[in-house]
């Protein structure tokens, strides 16, 4: 069995002892970060920090500027790791300690991206928009995610890549410093606060057969019981059929389903 970790560029940048020390524990993979959302990561180990912040999405490398040139899309700079490649820079000491070095990619989740370019985020039932949530129905957000993977993935030496959160991002995924956790959402009701209701998702809940208003209207229905404070125990397939109907829950699976396979297969051959 070959060991691994995940690791960030800031814990091996400025840490000359970091990469000999992993390969001491008998690790043999590192999946280095190059795209990440925003976190707050403590370093117990790090000889000049305690605590790294990064404040928003961003990549650890570079970016191609002719890639990238005239987009409205854009990948963003970090400042939080010193240097102008800290994941090159890492990634060289960690595969000069002996280790196999995978890049990590995140993809759909950056509040920035949502508050910088609203109409790029997920939009509920109630015409709320998460920010941190990129709708990836929308082309030019599959594009730029695309061209984000094919780009973070592909990092000299790497040797693979770990693509997160290539498909739908919702209500349920921590934003900020989240005050939601007194209503009892199930899993099936947050799916329903997770379906978007943006435009380019309209239409295509009625290339589904759905009239999307009618389909939010539902939505809204089905979830009043969680406000009121009955809370929603309901999970899984069966649950969402039992909240939404059988027609509506097949409907915007299938629509979902569909959507998140394309820019997965559409990333995954970027990538390769």
């Amino acid at each position: 069995m070959k060991a691994g970790v995940f690791l960030y560029p800031w814990d091996v940048v400025g840490d000359p002892d970091a990469a000999a020390r992993i390969a001491d524990l008998g690790v043999r993979q590192v999946t280095l970060a190059s795209a990440y959302h925003s976190t707050r990561a403590l370093t117990p180990r790090h000889p000049a920090h305690r605590v790294v912040t990064a404040e928003h999405a961003a990549v650890l490398y570079p970016p191609d500027p002719d890639r990238w040139a005239g987009r409205a899309l854009a990948p963003y700079r970090q400042s939080w790791t010193p240097g102008d490649d800290p994941y090159g820079e890492a990634a060289e000491a960690l595969a000069a300690a002996g280790l196999e070095v995978h890049s990590w990619v995140v993809l759909a989740h950056s509040s920035r991206l949502g508050a910088e370019h609203p109409d790029t985020s997920v939009v509920n039932a109630y015409g709320d928009r998460y920010p941190w949530a990129p709708c990836i129905a929308r082309p030019a957000v599959r594009d730029y995610l695309v061209d984000l993977a094919a780009e973070a993935a592909a990092r000299p030496g790497a040797h693979g890549t770990e693509l997160e959160s290539c498909g739908w991002y919702g209500f349920a995924h921590l934003h900020a410093h989240d005050k939601v956790a007194g209503v009892g959402l199930g899993d099936a009701a947050q799916y329903l606060m997770s379906l978007c209701f943006c435009a380019v998702c309209r239409e295509g809940y009625g290339e589904e057969g759905v009239d999307p208003e009618t389909l939010s209207v539902a939505v809204r229905r089905a979830l009043e019981p969680v406000w009121s404070g009955g809370g929603s125990p309901e999970s899984g397939r069966d649950g969402i059929a039992e909240l939404l109907g059988p027609t509506y829950a097949d409907a915007t699976l299938r629509r979902r389903g569909r959507v998140a396979r394309t820019v997965q297969e559409a990333a995954v051959a970027a990538v390769r």
